[in-house]
Parts: C-alpha cells; structure tokens; sequence
C-alpha cells in the first residue's frame, strides 16, 4: 500500500532556494541568439542594455553559469511571502486518468496574485544597483504591472506602468 502525499507540501523559509538556475547552461541545443528586429542580426549586450540592466543581460546572454547566486537583499524580501504552498492537483490527475503527479505552485500570499513578483523585485533591484532613477514597463492583465510598481516602491524607484 503506497502512503498518500498530502495535498500541500509547505518549505520552511531555511529552504528557500538561495540560488536561480539558469537551465541553459544545461541545454545540449542552445536557443537561437535575439536578433536585432533591424539589422536581422544577434543582438549585441550593449544593444540589449538599452532596455534591460546590465545585470540581467549577463544573466540572459550566459549559456555556461548553472546556477546564479541570489542576493541577499532579494531574498530577505522574499520572505516577506515566500515560500509558497506546492499543492497536488489530485482531482485532476483523476480526472484525465494519468499516472503522472501533477503539482501547482500557490501564490495566494503574493500582493501580485502570482508569480511576477519573484522576477518585478530582482530587475527592481538591479536597476536600483545600476543607478538607474525608474523602470517603465507594459502590463497586460495587470500583474506585472502590480508587482513590479510594488518592487519599485520598495526600492525607491519611479514607476511608469
């Protein structure tokens, strides 16, 4: 008889992860380079940093790193409503008669309603780092433009959503 797994599995905030994993460096198939939409060409990091932080074009551009380290100051707002339950869709595992686990993260602590502001408050804080004085943005349904005003409040940045 194999023991039941419960419905949700809950981290302790000792487990929250202190690394990102970059899963190209893993990949035996590289994705093809960003083109310029003019040139036709790869795009260049300095190109690219004409809208994204230094930082975060080293992190995109780098197929070698595995894992990259989270900065303190990241994590430390983290915990403000991380971790997240992971919860076993049993009824839907059911439903389409699978034998695979189905698992779904819950972000129902999270002000954005869902995952956007594990990413709004790590570009929040690298623009931050940069110098840079704010970030404008798009937002289709409004999350991202919820979580990343809130990182951009909390890190004193200007925000044009």
């Amino acid at each position: 008889m194999s023991e039941k797994i419960p419905y949700k599995i809950y981290l302790d905030e000792k487990e929250i992860p202190k690394q990102w994993y970059n899963v190209r460096a893993d990949m035996k198939k590289k994705p093809a380079p960003l083109l310029n939409p003019g040139t036709g060409q790869p795009m260049k990091a300095e190109e690219l940093e004409g809208v994204f932080c230094k930082e975060l074009v080293q992190q995109e551009l780098d197929n070698d790193t595995p894992y990259i380290d989270i900065p303190e100051e990241i994590q430390k707002f983290y915990k403000m409503y991380r971790p997240s339950p992971l919860i076993r869709a049993y009824c839907l595992e059911e439903k389409l008669q699978t034998p695979a686990k189905i698992y779904y993260k819950f972000e129902g602590n999270n002000t954005s309603g869902s995952h956007k502001l594990n990413s709004a408050i790590a570009q929040a804080y690298y623009a931050k780092k940069q110098g840079l004085k704010g970030v404008t943005t798009e937002t289709g349904a409004g999350q991202w433009g919820t979580a990343l005003s809130m990182a951009c409040a909390y890190r004193d940045l200007d925000c044009s959503v």
